[in-house]
Order: structure tokens, then sequence, then C-alpha cells
């Protein structure tokens, strides 16, 4: 314990020293980015217990370092943020009353879930810019990692595969590429995850594409497809299509119908063309024990409410799925990983635990900037199909993109020009127009140079461009 606070210690001052080089708007971002990059690497469950914990505690310390710089940029009430930590708050009570055994994990998903969350609520709109563009390299990277790991090394870097008690390890076909392959997990320490985290990366390519160079975004979107593909993951696909196709309905309405016509097209002739594949895999699907765990999860949702009063109603404990195993309230199919985590939650934390989760997730979504929305949709969508809250990676890309919301003072349409106003009003143009004027203010203290190097030249200047918000 004293090596890990030491870790986190020394992991925030090098942060605060490192981050005096950085310009004041930009270091929470940087931060957020080596956040990211710390938890996708070394907080896998594959990963020896000593190498999580430092790493959880190095997280928190430069977060915490970032948090305390100071910022001469206007933010608004944090009300994702505030629906995060109360949630959160109400898991670390039922810990201590209900499964005080399991307090550390619990604290460190906590402090992760709360720390990520004020980093994006307080961040300035370069800040998202380079938290969003290292993002996306480091899923980027990951392919690479899957690719070793699929066509070198045979096994998942650097950890290799997590063996739980029963034997059994993560190891599985890959169901959706023909050939036999393996399922690649990079360095998250499970297909899903893996997936998950590259679907978050892919989304953000096609809402923020005018924040990158005109040719990154074909390349980008190829490569995280390929890695998804690579994950095998059925589940992660049908959340990338959904958020895609929210990606399409909230896009500029001169464009949108163009781009819903060619895309139904595509899909059409794709469908046409895979026909026989496509009835073969949903036939797969459908037969597999996979599937029916999963709809075994939903049918024991009535046995989880009629619990004895106080048990439906705060839930049995953190990590107490065994017992409830054991006890014929979970699916008694002999895999014993719920695999939805509205399920687990219900199980786990009761009807006020599944309240104040969804009570979370609905006013992230409702405040999110079209950005955070359509991550969310990726997010919500494997919350069906994946026990994600114990995977510090994951559960943190929740959090970050539910933060991540429209500014307070500014109208939506001028915050999220793709998207917010897809009517194309007067009201829209009339805010477009003011960001402009707002543009040649910034150009005549200096600013302007500095968004020409990070490459936002769209003509809606001050913006995560077309997606993040503006400081004004």
């Amino acid at each position: 314990m004293i090596v890990v606070l030491s870790g986190a210690v020394a992991a925030a001052l090098v942060a605060f020293v490192g981050g005096l080089l950085l310009p004041a708007d930009r270091r929470r971002g940087a931060a957020l980015v080596i956040a990211f990059a710390v938890l996708i690497s070394t907080t896998s469950g594959s990963a020896p217990d000593i190498v999580r914990h430092a790493a959880v505690a190095a997280v928190a310390g430069v977060s915490v370092a970032a948090l305390v710089s100071p910022r001469s940029w206007s933010i608004g009430r944090p009300r994702a943020t505030l629906a995060t930590t109360a949630f959160f708050a109400f898991s670390i009570v039922c810990v201590l009353a209900l499964a005080p055994a399991t307090i550390v994990l619990m604290a460190e998903l906590a402090a992760i879930g709360v720390v990520i969350s004020w980093l994006v609520s307080t961040s300035s709109s370069r800040d998202l810019r380079v938290f969003v563009r290292g993002l996306v390299v480091l899923g980027l990277a990951q392919v690479v990692v899957g690719v070793v790991e699929l066509t070198i090394t045979h096994r998942p870097i650097p950890f290799g595969y997590k063996v739980l008690a029963t034997g059994r390890s993560f190891v599985s076909d890959n169901k959706i590429l023909p050939g036999g392959l393996v399922r690649v997990e990079g360095t998250l320490g499970h297909p899903i995850p893996y997936a998950v985290f590259l679907a978050v990366c892919l989304v953000l390519v096609l809402v923020a594409r005018r924040a990158f160079p005109v040719w990154f975004p074909p390349f980008a979107v190829l490569v995280l497809s390929a890695g998804i593909l690579l994950s095998g993951s059925r589940s992660v696909v049908a959340a990338v299509l959904l958020a895609v196709t929210y990606v399409l309905m909230t896009s500029e309405a001169r464009s949108r119908a163009a781009k819903i016509v060619l895309t139904v097209l595509a899909a059409l002739a794709g469908a046409a063309a895979l026909a026989s594949e496509i009835v073969e895999a949903v036939g797969t699907l459908v037969a597999s024990g996979s599937y029916e765990n999963r709809m075994g999860a939903v049918r024991s949702v009535p046995g989880l409410l009629a619990r004895p009063a106080l048990e439906a109603l705060a839930g049995s404990g953190f990590g107490s799925e065994a017992e409830l195993y054991a006890r014929g309230l979970l699916p008694q199919e002999g895999f014993t990983v719920v695999d939805n985590q509205l399920v687990t939650t219900l199980a786990t934390f009761g009807i006020a635990g599944i309240v104040s989760l969804v009570a979370a997730l609905v006013v992230g979504f409702v405040h999110a900037s079209r950005a955070g929305r359509a991550v969310l949709v990726v997010m919500i969508v494997t919350l069906f199909s994946f026990d994600y809250f114990v995977w510090f990676s994951t559960s943190a890309v929740l959090w970050a993109f539910c933060a991540l919301q429209d500014r307070p003072g500014d109208d939506r349409a001028a915050l999220d020009p793709a998207g917010a106003d897809p009517s194309g009003s007067h009201r829209a143009r009339d805010d477009r127009a003011r960001d402009d004027r707002a543009r040649d203010d910034r150009a005549r203290d200096g600013r302007a140079r500095d968004d020409r190097v990070l490459g936002d030249s769209s003509d809606r200047p001050g913006l995560v461009v077309g997606t993040l918000t503006a400081a004004r």
C-alpha cells in the first residue's frame, strides 16, 4: 500500500511539473490521454494486482494534478458529473454495508470514474480536442497490438490470457471472420472491452472528422473496423451500426439525405450479396451459448425483484454473483458471468442501484454534445451484452463521455453545427456568424495560430470541429 501511495504522489508531482510546460487549456486533455493510455494497458483482469493498484493510483495522481491546475475558461453546471458522483457515493455506501471485502475494488472504480468525469467536465475546447485526437491514436495503436497478437505472439500483450479459477480462459474462436481465427483482445484483457474501445474511437473519427487531416478519417475508419472484426464481438458490431445511424441522422441538413440514401443503398447491396452468410450468422448466433446466456440474464429479472424487500431494494452486495448463482437467481446454464451490466447492477445493488445508474446515464445523454451521445449509443448498447463496470478502461470511457456536455451560454446549434440544428434554420446561421466573429477576436490576440497548428481549419472555428464545444 505504501508503494502504491508513493507512486500516486510521484505521478502527481511529475504531472504537475510536466503540466507547467503545457498551455493551461491543454493540460486536462493531456492528462486524459495519459490516463487512458495507462488504463487500457495495465488494468486488465490478467494484470497482476499490484500493477493494477499502481496504475489506478498513478491515474488518480495525474488527474488530480490536472484538476487543480488553473483555468481561465468558464464551465457550466456539471450535471452528468454530479450524477456520476452520486451513483458512486451510493455504491460505496452499499459496499461498506453489504460487502466490505470488495471495498478496495469499488473505491478504485469510483475514484477513476469520478476524476475522469470531472476532468472532462472542466476541460476547455482545446483540451477536448487533444483528448479526442489522443484517444483515436491509442485506438490505432491497439489495432497494431492486436495484429501482432494474432500473427506473432499468439497471446495477449503484455500479460497473456486471464485464467479463471475454473481453469477457463478468455481465448475463443472468432465467429465473424472465417479461417478459424482466435479473437484478439489487445492490452485490454478481453475481446469485448477491446472492441468497445475501438468502436468509440471509430465513432469519434466519424463525428469529429474535421478535427483531423482530410486523408485521416477514411484510413482510421478502415483500420479501426478491421480491429473490431478481429475482436469477433458481434454485439459491438451491432452497437457500431446503431451509432453510425445516429451520426447519419444528426448530420448537417444539407447533406443528411444524400448520406442516408447512399448508406441504405450500400447496406441493401451488401445484404443482397451476403444474404446466405447473414442468415447463417444469425442462426449461429441464436444457437450459441452466448445468446442463451444473455437471454437467461433477462429472464432472471423477475426472480431478482422477488427477493426479500431489503435485498430487492439494495441488492446482495458488490461481487456477490457467485452467491446468487448458487441460490438459482441467475442463469443456470453453467456459465457464471451475467453478461448484462443492467442485470448485474440490479442483482448486486438492487432497485435503488439500477435507478441511480439509469439516472446518471439519462442525465449524461440528455446534456451531452453530439460526440458524447454518439459514443454513449455504443456504451449503452453494450450494457446489455457485457459486465463492464469492473473493467477500468471501459467504465472510464462511459463516465468520460457522459460528462462531454454542451457549454453554458452557447446555443446548441453553435456548439454542434453538424447536428444540433438539423433543420438548417436562420438561428443556426446566426450562431455560426457569431462564431466567425469570435474567431476574428481570437485571431487578434494570437490564438487563431494555435487552432491552425492543431488542424482546426473548419469554417466553424472555436470548436472541436463539428463536434465538441467551444469556450468563449
